[in-house]
């Protein structure tokens, strides 16, 4: 029995598996990615973990075919290269080719938002729906674009990049070199600092949802500014892409219940009516898993 590799580096936390021949996971591991380090301490210990899952499964790493990566972007997925991750500090850095030689497998390397679209297009909440829109809410925003089935990448593998959609002309400074971007207003990250900013002490996001539901009319505010940028943001969604179904995840989904009101009815002032589309959002069921799991279907879908 041949075997797969599945790996979803993240700003955090870097996540490793050994899946059978049809993708499904049988052991996982996960490490702090630390970043500081480089990108050769990353590679090196993402090696040790495979060695370490390989000798809990008991196999030969002439067993394992090849390997699914997801990564954090931009990315040039044609030459195997993180071009820029400003939160890492990565840059121009040859990922595809260091996996490939330390690992020595073939690597099928992917935009980690892409691969978590992929997921849900083929086993997840929009699985049978296309086209699809996978769009991830939390320290940042990112989204995948599933067309005919495939991830729509663009000429520049940059397509998806919601976050930086302007959403407030001349607006708040965003560390991409523009104003008003998305992610300013209505990731976990911004609606944390304007939480912390009314109330005057650190106040994190789960902390925001949770006073707001309280009473707290400011920061609720907060949070229905943000829904309504939010709003504003998928509905150029569905003017490019007219997609069957949005799914959305990441952390900030779990508090869905309360901006789900406030986030319909943006969309429906800024959608352009068009007879029989149906604004259809859905909420990802996976557990922070789809990024690794897309991981493994790209790589599987590639080897075929």
């Amino acid at each position: 029995m041949k075997y797969c590799l599945g790996l979803d580096i993240g700003g955090t936390k870097t996540s490793i598996a050994l899946a059978d021949s049809n993708g499904t996971p049988i052991v996982k591991d996960s490490f702090s990615t630390e970043p500081k380090l480089g990108a050769e301490s990353l590679v090196e210990r993402i090696k040790g973990a495979y060695t370490g899952l390989c000798l809990k499964l008991d196999i030969t790493k002439e067993q394992v075919a090849f390997a699914g990566v997801a990564c954090p972007g931009p990315l040039d997925i044609k030459r195997g290269m993180i071009v820029h991750i400003a939160t890492m500090g990565f840059r121009n850095v040859p990922i595809k080719a260091m996996l490939e030689k330390a690992l020595e497998m073939p690597v099928h390397l992917e935009n980690d938002a892409n691969c978590a679209a992929l997921a849900e297009s083929v086993i997840g909440e929009g699985k049978g729906l296309d086209p699809l829109v996978y769009v991830t809410i939390s320290t940042g925003i990112g989204s995948g674009i599933i067309a005919d089935g495939k991830i729509l990448s663009g000429a520049c593998s940059s397509a998806g990049e919601l976050g930086h959609l302007t959403v407030e002309p001349d607006g708040r400074e965003c560390p991409c070199g523009k104003k008003g971007c998305l992610e300013l207003y209505s990731s976990g990250t911004a609606i944390a600092k304007d939480g912390t900013a009314v109330r005057g002490v650190a106040t994190e996001t789960k902390e925001v949802f949770e006073l707001a539901r309280r009473g707290d009319e400011k920061l609720r505010g907060i949070i229905d500014n943000a829904a309504d940028k939010l709003g504003l943001a998928l509905s150029s969604v569905y003017h490019l892409i007219d997609p069957e179904v949005i799914v959305l995840g990441g952390s900030v989904t779990k508090d869905y219940a309360d901006f789900a009101e406030k986030l319909e009815i943006a969309m429906s002032e800024y959608t352009q009516p068009v007879e029989g589309r149906k604004i259809n959002i859905k909420i990802s069921k996976f557990q922070g898993e789809q990024v690794l799991l897309g991981a493994l279907i790209y790589a599987l879908q590639n080897e075929k």
